[in-house]
């Protein structure tokens, strides 16, 4: 018997209208699913970049309900699929696997928005968050890695002779896509350990709390240097040491930041001096005052004007460097992912 040829593996999309119904080739059969998951695929592999690019899922949410109905239709249009010569395997792989994506994209990316709301509070939520999408990650690999086994089994089965290697496109997305990511979140969960203690140390100074800002800043300390010591391990992604730089001068900037803090603790510890010694200072009727009380109230006062002056040299400098390693980091993350993961 002669094989019949397939132009295209899992890629290519045929146009049958109301031909599943009827009796369909080998070829058509396999086209009509290809065809189903590659307008599938499109839709999916656009909202999850979108995520990884920075996308707020909560923000996309009428974008997940249009892929969930899209998956909802490829599951009814594949199992009103008849069976190629009573052989329902290639057909039940990617039902089976848009089943999958189904569950994916109602229940997994539901408990991703869940947690995004409160990711940023804490390292550990934002470990979980992150782990959670390399999970669902995987839990797709996983899914489709069986597609394209099948694929090849019905076209040996069927007599049909593929043209295309055993990779596709659609598999190199999804692997390209799963290590981009993997790679770029340890990065920003290096990152996100220190910077929440550097957010903790500024709501510290905002609030006045000299003993959180202490604890804060001794912790910036430790998880920067802790960060600076992990990009050592890290190698360029495909050459691209982008990420690892701007990280690393983001943690840079970070630890010499929790040195320099104590600048503007010091001015506090100056101010709260100086309200107690003004406070005892205007108690005393202005007759009982000794030149000792005039003398301590303008030495704490001059100690103060003077600290005024640091602190606000120092926060200035603080603020503008901050601003300049962070407009760099979240810059970087973009271009490194636009680079690496297409938006579409």
């Amino acid at each position: 018997m002669n094989k019949m040829l397939a132009t295209a593996l899992l890629g290519l999309s045929l146009c049958l209208g109301s031909g599943k119904t009827l009796a369909m080739t080998a070829v058509e059969h396999m086209t009509f699913l290809s065809g189903q998951e590659e307008t599938l695929s499109l839709k999916y592999l656009s909202y999850m970049s979108e995520v990884a690019h920075g996308a707020r899922a909560r923000k996309m949410e009428k974008r997940r309900q249009e892929l969930i109905a899209a998956v909802r239709s490829a599951i009814r249009e594949g199992n009103k699929l008849r069976p190629f010569e009573g052989d329902a395997s290639l057909r039940n792989a990617y039902v089976n696997y848009w089943t999958v994506l189904l569950s994916i994209f109602n229940e997994d990316y539901g408990k991703i928005i869940d947690m995004e709301e409160v990711a940023e509070r804490s390292y550990d939520a934002m470990e979980s968050y992150l782990l959670l999408q390399d999970k669902v990650d995987e839990k797709l690999k996983e899914a489709y890695n069986k597609v394209p086994e099948a694929y090849q089994t019905f076209a040996a089965s069927h007599n049909v002779q593929l043209t295309q290697g055993q990779s596709t496109k659609l598999d190199r997305k999804l692997n390209e896509t799963s290590k981009v990511n993997n790679y770029a979140r340890q990065l920003f969960l290096i990152s996100f350990k220190s910077s929440v203690q550097e957010s903790n140390m500024i709501d510290a100074l905002n609030k006045a709390d000299l003993n959180g800002m202490e604890q804060s800043k001794n912790a910036l300390k430790m998880y920067s240097e802790e960060g600076l010591t992990r990009l050592d391990t890290l190698k360029p992604y495909n050459g691209d040491g982008s990420l690892v730089t701007a990280c690393r001068k983001v943690l840079e900037f970070q630890k010499n930041e929790s040195s320099r803090f104590s600048v503007l603790s010091d001015y506090m510890l100056k101010r709260d001096e100086f309200e107690k010694i003004k406070k005892a200072f205007d108690a005393k009727p202005a007759a009982s005052r000794k030149q000792a009380d005039v003398d301590a109230y303008n030495k704490s006062l001059d100690a103060m004007n003077k600290g005024i002056a640091e602190y606000n040299k120092v926060n200035d400098e603080l603020n503008k460097g901050r601003d300049k390693v962070m407009q760099n980091w979240e810059a970087t993350r973009k271009r490194f992912l636009d680079q690496h993961i297409p938006h579409k």
